[in-house]
């Protein structure tokens, strides 16, 4: 069997196996690459304290108080939005299902299908569901800020392990490639925050001036779901214009108006401008990106569709620093990047035996 072939097959062989390990250790895997992602988000204020020449100790304390502040403020915003969510909820139930029921009705449900329907049982056991998740996600919070701490410690003596590790020049690659790879992450953080704060800004001020209930809370998540290329801007647009629906029925002239302006909010900034502006931030091909979102969606659900484009854009950093796998890296890369990225020369091969002469003379691409 041509060698080619085999090792085509051990490669893709080793990748299933890799992403089948990823998947079934998401549990340590998940909490060490947030806590990483966490660690470039609160890159700012680490610099800080080494220009204020701040001790290990003085300087995780700085980057863990500026933490716990942004989730004080996140936590109260959401025990907030919950009172107003029970409050909307006995407001409008009668509502909701006067409205299931003839939505049941328009399709042809047999009514004695319903009889067994209790919305209040669905909420509970979503509630449940939630909580169950909550407690879940608190688990790997904790192992995420153990990461984070050491990550923290062991950062000042980053730069020395690798000198000692790699010898001269190999040492300075690996160091511009960490580095790239930390501005890089930085960026697209940076620049994908300012997008999701803009979509929505603008989704909480239509829904605020049409009277929508809980404006507040479909913006804010319509900035979180908007950290999902493409997919999270489709369907950050589904519940509040539900709500419209459930608020202003019979009547369904405002929520017609929600849904078109903010599905042209998120077509023009989700679907649109975003693909565009984080493909050429990062140089990777939107489609690249969107098989970057469904893989690792499979790999690590929510946590990994989140995390999708910046690990394809480490992806290609790493394959761009690597001679034999810069094909690849263009591959990733967006057209632009296409153009400027040179393909390492193709050396002659040396001929073994006189057939191999005959061929590599008879090659063109060869003798050049």
């Amino acid at each position: 069997m041509n060698m080619k072939v085999v090792v085509g097959l051990l490669g893709l062989l080793s990748a299933i196996a890799f992403c089948t390990v990823l998947h079934l250790a998401s549990g340590v895997f998940i909490p060490l690459v947030i806590a990483w992602f966490i660690l470039q988000v609160l890159r700012p204020v680490n610099q800080i304290g080494k220009k204020l020449k701040l001790s290990p100790w003085l300087n995780i304390t700085l980057v863990f108080t500026t933490l716990a502040i942004l989730g004080i403020i996140g936590f109260r915003f959401c025990t907030s939005q919950v009172i107003e969510f029970v409050n909307v909820y006995s407001a409008y139930s009668e509502k909701l299902s006067e409205a299931f029921n003839s939505l049941m009705t328009a399709l042809s449900v047999p009514p004695e299908t319903l009889e067994n329907f209790d919305w209040m049982d669905i909420l509970k056991n979503n509630v449940r569901n939630i909580s169950e998740l909550i407690v879940n996600l608190s688990s790997k919070f904790v192992l995420t800020i153990v990461f984070l701490m050491f990550m923290l410690l062991e950062a000042p003596y980053l730069d020395e392990k690798i000198k000692k590790a790699f010898s001269g020049p190999h040492a300075s690659r690996v160091r511009r490639i960490l580095d790239t790879i930390s501005n890089q992450v930085s960026r697209y953080l940076g620049t994908l925050t300012l997008i999701s704060l803009a979509t929505g800004v603008l989704a909480w001020l239509v829904l605020t001036i049409l009277d929508v209930k809980l404006a507040a809370g479909w913006g804010v998540l319509t900035v979180l779901l908007n950290f999902i290329p493409t997919v999270g801007s489709i369907i950050a647009t589904i519940p509040p214009v539900v709500m419209a629906i459930i608020q202003f029925s019979p009547g369904f002239f405002k929520p017609l108006i929600v849904l078109v302006c903010l599905t042209a909010i998120q077509v023009s900034i989700g679907n649109v401008i975003m693909p565009k502006v984080m493909g050429d931030r990062l140089g990777v091909s939107p489609v690249m990106i969107l098989l970057s979102l469904l893989l690792w969606g499979m790999i690590w659900g929510i946590p990994g569709a989140l995390l999708s484009t910046p690990i394809i854009s480490i992806i290609k950093i790493v394959c761009e620093s690597i001679d034999s796998l810069r094909p690849i890296a263009v591959l990733i890369g967006s057209g632009e990047a296409a153009k400027l990225a040179p393909l390492p020369p193709v050396r002659p091969r040396r001929p073994h035996s006189r057939g191999d002469e005959a061929e590599t003379e008879a090659d063109p691409v060869s003798q050049k």
